[in-house]
């Protein structure tokens, strides 16, 4: 992890050597960071939106061989191969994802001259809610509205009753813990939240468009 957040720090210090803004050496740092995540984010997703196609396909065969496990399992992985998913697909990102975001957040939060650095009047260093009530309410909408676009328009949301369910306990407890985040990390851990979200829909909307319903099916 210590040899990542090295790493990091040499990237925002080559990136502000450039820029000389510590909010676009974030922004800058955010969008290196996904575009070498992107051809596993691509492929997450849509692993995400063929495993919401084909769900109710999956209920029917659970019914169907409710009492015979071994059909079960072979009728189940019968359906995955038809669609082109791997199982194991939807947890390499977050593997992969985890260490890179956990080096991000301590690059920022303990790089000695972005501590003490300010972006839009506020101290990199500091959360925004300890330089003031109001600012710490601006970052937390910013950070809440960013995020609540980026899970709405995310592939896999959707979906039958069950799974809409499943996806607002899930999307609540994502807010409270980017509420946290908010208020107890530094203003640069916010911004890089915030400009992740936005990628995040660019990337949705621009890299990733949706795959018709059924394409994955059709494709044998």
């Amino acid at each position: 992890m210590e040899f990542i957040t090295n790493i990091m720090i040499q990237i925002i210090d080559f990136f502000y050597g450039l820029t000389g803004s510590w909010g676009v050496t974030i922004l800058a740092l955010t969008l290196l960071i996904r575009l070498i995540l992107l051809p596993l984010t691509i492929k997450s997703s849509r692993s995400s939106q063929a495993m919401v196609e084909m769900q109710p396909e999956l209920d029917k065969i659970q019914k169907k061989y409710k009492d015979d496990p071994e059909r079960l399992n072979l009728e189940i992985m019968e359906v995955y191969d038809r669609y082109g998913v791997n199982p194991a697909c939807s947890c390499v990102l977050p593997v992969i994802q985890l260490p890179i975001l956990l080096a991000m957040f301590r690059s920022l939060e303990s790089h000695p001259t972005l501590k003490e650095g300010l972006f839009l009047g506020l101290k990199l260093g500091e959360p925004a809610m300890s330089q003031g009530t109001v600012y710490g309410v601006i970052v937390i909408a910013a950070t809440l509205i960013s995020s609540y676009l980026s899970m709405k328009f995310a592939p896999g949301m959707g979906g039958d009753t069950e799974q809409q369910s499943s996806q607002k306990i899930m999307m609540i407890f994502m807010f409270a813990v980017l509420c946290y985040f908010s208020i107890k990390f530094s203003w640069s851990v916010s911004i890089y939240i915030i400009c992740a979200n936005f990628i995040s829909l660019l990337e949705r909307f621009i890299v990733m468009p949706r795959t018709p319903a059924g394409e994955g099916a059709k494709s044998k």
